[in-house]
């Protein structure tokens, strides 16, 4: 990406996501949301790197911690700041809250606050875009922690013995609730899960947004010509006081 002027654009965008969940985050703090709230700070530019490549046919099934992805793809804080004051202003008329929150005037299709469930239901839209022969993929975004549901094997398995065109995202906080990897299973090294099923793994490190943009439109064009799914392993660090420490 050598653009000066997107790249100041996309600054800018890196900025607002972070600026808006710091406005959410202290109203969090002060309790005046009746809904819990999942904050994604330090997520953003994979959210913005997603909006990039999204085009008219692509689809985005988010997760319970899907603020990041509302924000990038919506692009203002005020609807969805209302949807979390469940105001009938809010992006879904104060129906669908913070960790169920779709939008799909803007390709959010599903969003699901059950670890794990919105794997199947990304894997059932990407067969349809296959049997509408719509030249399009679906994206979708889960956590470290779900990798360890059978959903997680199931839809992957389903995508590739199906030549579905979908990108796996897996944020990689090493943390699911208040508990690190270390502590709660054994490693689960997730290129080599990829390759048992003969699918295509790719990680992304560091938080370069310029870099994130460009590796995944290369990943997406190979997706769309291969008809393969792709896992992509993000390591991203959660930031904020999000788990308790325990003497």
């Amino acid at each position: 990406m050598d653009n000066n002027a997107n790249k100041t654009q996309i600054a800018k965008e890196i900025l607002r996501l972070r600026l808006s969940q710091m406005i959410v985050n202290e109203k969090y703090k002060a309790g005046v949301f009746k809904i819990p709230l999942h904050i994604a700070l330090g997520h953003e530019a994979i959210a913005v790197a997603v909006d990039a490549a999204m085009e008219e046919n692509d689809k985005l099934v988010c997760s319970h911690r899907n603020m990041h992805y509302n924000l990038a793809r919506t692009k203002a804080l005020k609807p969805i700041l209302d949807e979390y004051f469940l105001k009938k202003e809010g992006l879904a008329h104060a129906e669908l809250g913070s960790m169920n929150l779709a939008n799909e005037g803007k390709n959010i299709a599903y969003t699901s606050s059950i670890l794990g469930n919105n794997l199947p239901v990304a894997t059932g839209l990407a067969l349809g875009q296959k049997v509408k022969n719509n030249n399009g993929l679906v994206i979708v975004q889960t956590g470290d922690g779900a990798i360890e549901e059978g959903t997680f094997y199931e839809s992957l398995l389903f995508m590739k013995s199906n030549s579905l065109a979908a990108i796996i995202i897996v944020e990689n906080n090493e943390w699911s609730m208040h508990t690190k990897i270390p502590e709660r299973r054994s490693d689960i090294d997730i290129s080599k899960f990829a390759a048992a099923l003969g699918t295509d793994y790719k990680r992304l490190s560091g938080n370069d947004i310029y870099h994130y943009i460009d590796e995944l439109r290369g990943i997406k064009e190979h997706v769309l010509k291969s008809k393969t799914p792709t896992v992509l392993e993000v390591d991203i660090t959660t930031l904020g006081g999000w788990y308790v420490d325990i003497p």
